[in-house]
């Protein structure tokens, strides 16, 4: 052969099996939360709530008078990322912040009346999404799925 024939012709890549790109957890995990998005999206498109607007809503509902320093770190957020969101659900009438009882520097965190109303249905809308999302796992395997990503990243054991 000469050359340029050799040249041409693509080597094939020894790549280890685990390795290749399928075989990657973040790869997959970052498929799976692809997934989940869209279709969280498309099932509270009705009340344009996305994940992270949710998960406040759902965390203030579970915690009422929340501080918002409270809710950053249980949702993982940083204060600047929180502050817009809060002021969002703030204008469309979902949240309500109210000074803390004993330091008035202090906001405290409660959803409104409407809000309130709506999260039993929020509520049912994420759970029909989540068994939609996670119907190829039977409940013992969702369990495990849950304590697994648990274990990623919370400090728990």
């Amino acid at each position: 052969m000469d050359e340029a024939t050799i040249r041409s012709k693509p080597r094939k890549a020894r790549i280890a099996p685990e390795d290749t790109l399928d075989a990657q957890i973040g790869y997959n995990l970052r498929r799976a939360s692809a997934l989940a998005l869209n279709d969280f999206t498309v099932e509270l498109a009705d009340a344009a709530l996305r994940p992270v607007t949710y998960g406040m809503l759902a965390l203030i509902d579970e915690k009422p008078g929340i501080r918002a320093a409270e809710l950053c770190r249980l949702l993982g957020m940083k204060s600047a990322n929180m502050a817009p969101l809060l002021a969002e659900l703030e204008a469309r009438g979902l949240v309500e912040r109210d000074d803390h009882a004993q330091d008035r520097r202090v906001q405290v965190l409660a959803l409104t009346k409407a809000a309130e109303a709506a999260m039993p249905a929020w509520r049912r809308q994420v759970r029909r999404h989540e068994d939609r999302f996670l119907q190829q796992l039977t409940k013992k395997e969702r369990a495990t799925l849950l304590r697994l990503l648990r274990l990623i990243w919370t400090e728990e054991e």
